[in-house]
């Protein structure tokens, strides 16, 4: 049986370095992606079944990067965890 795929989009390289780490060792094959644009390219070519997404990435920010999954049948109802330092109101509801 294939392994699910998680895909990690953080910029942070210690971070994603961390989430790969644990993340194989939990039985997941991982992909990192450190821009939102590399994150889009690499969902069309693997079959993805988790993301975890950092909200500031240097190109377009999380939340581009979610609508833009959303719009994709393939990617439509891939759970997104969300990762993040905002701590605002505004940004929780967002």
């Amino acid at each position: 049986m294939d392994k699910p795929q998680l895909m990690i989009v953080e910029d942070n390289t210690d971070l994603s370095d961390m989430l790969n780490a644990y993340f194989r060792v939990q039985n997941y094959d991982v992909l990192v992606a450190n821009w939102g644009e590399e994150a889009l390219r690499l969902s069309k070519e693997h079959k993805i079944d988790l993301v975890v997404l950092d909200i500031r990435l240097p190109d377009i920010d999380g939340y581009e990067v979610c609508r833009q999954l959303r719009l994709h049948r393939r990617t439509a109802d891939v759970p997104i965890i969300f990762l993040t330092e905002k701590r605002d109101r505004v940004d929780k509801l967002q």
